[in-house]
């Protein structure tokens, strides 16, 4: 990858491009602990709505980019779907009117020019397909916490329908000693501040219940808006083999 990488650069460089280019470069997801990949000091890993499992790191690099932001950190709230409308209306100058409403911001400003993110929330996921049908309920909650699923408001995640055996793996050889979490049978709703603990070892959803509520609220409220998911049938004659190896339409 580096060395792709490399070429890459080299080739925008000897075409004239590099300094009229920004190049974004992020993760999707955390590591697969079980593949080599490893998420400490962060709970959890991929496939996981832990931080282990969705925080994500990237660079934005450009000459463009002015000189008092090269080399800095931001650790604003950014969510994939910023992309988009950051790289046509706030790159390209583009006019983004005909594709609203967009769950995305223009996040732009925030890069450019380390301004405060306009976004405040990230819906994580909510599954309605997994459950936890053993778990203890939020009493007088509108939404189901047994329900897989995670929100970011602010300082504050709200994680349900999650198991609290989730740990966080230290890396291979380092001497570390692990961190085994309290595991309170049927608890499937954990609350956390992830600003001040982003590895999520103190669950804050007993200290403070009307915080729960709130979040809760905010869950059901995106819930009201979900397109049912569905998984379809496999279909045979849509395997590759029967397509010259090739994933496509096959009708």
């Amino acid at each position: 990858m580096d060395e792709a990488i490399g070429n890459i650069i080299d080739t925008l460089k000897t075409t004239g491009l590099y300094n009229n280019t920004v190049i974004i470069f992020s993760t999707d997801n955390g590591g697969a602990v079980t593949q080599g990949g490893n998420n400490w000091p962060l709970r959890g890993w991929k496939k996981t709505l832990w931080e282990g499992g969705i925080r994500a790191v990237g660079f934005v690099h450009s000459p463009l980019l002015p000189k008092q932001v090269q080399g800095t950190i931001n650790n604003e709230l950014i969510h994939v779907s910023d992309w988009f409308p950051t790289i046509v209306e706030g790159l390209a100058q583009g006019d983004i009117n005909g594709t609203k409403p967009l769950d995305g911001y223009n996040v732009w400003p925030c890069i450019s020019k380390n301004d405060a993110s306009p976004r405040k929330e990230i819906l994580h996921n909510i599954d309605p397909l997994t459950i936890i049908h053993e778990g203890k309920q939020w009493q007088n909650s509108s939404f189901d916490v047994r329900i897989n699923a995670a929100l970011r408001s602010g300082d504050w995640k709200i994680l349900t329908g999650v198991k609290g055996s989730v740990d966080w793996v230290v890396p291979p050889d380092s001497g570390i000693t692990p961190i085994q979490p309290v595991v309170v049978k049927s608890q499937v709703l954990f609350l956390f501040n992830v600003t001040a603990d982003p590895s999520e070892h103190d669950d804050m959803s007993g200290k403070y219940p009307k915080v729960v509520d709130m979040m809760l609220e905010k869950l059901a409220r995106y819930n009201d808006t979900a397109v049912p998911c569905t998984y379809p049938s496999p279909e045979r004659f849509a395997d590759p083999d029967l397509h010259g190896g090739v994933w496509g339409p096959w009708r």
